[in-house]
């Protein structure tokens, strides 16, 4: 047991490239989930996301982000001022602070805002992260 956090993106497939509002005659009904970012036993950086973009609601709730939600945590990352948080099974932040994981950090956040920023015809993307323990 223990804090597993996930960023994951999803595809949605538009049957009308023209028009993306939700409306059931031009979603297509088809998505697909792919995992952009996954780390153990964060509690830092997942006590800043629910802190900023759930407005303290600790549910392991999904939680949508968008490209200037995922800008602001590379930010709080790179300035090292995520909040200390602790947890049941959360365990230790203290280990992610090497320049090695910083990096992998970052690393996965900016490619999740690659990712989204991907054009594809009759596709929009989003991201989400999303908590167990």
């Amino acid at each position: 047991m223990g804090l597993d956090m996930f960023l994951n993106g999803e595809k949605y497939f538009w049957s009308n490239d023209s028009d993306k509002t939700i409306k059931e005659d031009v979603l297509d009904g088809k998505s697909k989930e792919l995992r952009v970012g996954y780390w153990r036993k964060h509690p830092d950086r997942h006590g800043f996301i629910v802190n900023e973009f759930a407005n303290g609601e600790d549910n392991c709730q999904r939680i949508d982000l968008d490209t200037g939600d995922i800008e602001k945590i590379i930010k709080a990352v790179k300035e090292k001022t995520l909040p200390h948080t602790t947890g049941f099974f959360f365990g230790s932040s203290d280990w992610w602070d090497t320049e090695e994981n910083l990096s992998l950090t970052i690393k996965q956040l900016e490619g999740a805002l690659a990712w989204m920023s991907t054009e594809e015809k009759g596709v929009s993307r989003s991201v989400f992260y999303k908590a167990s323990w």
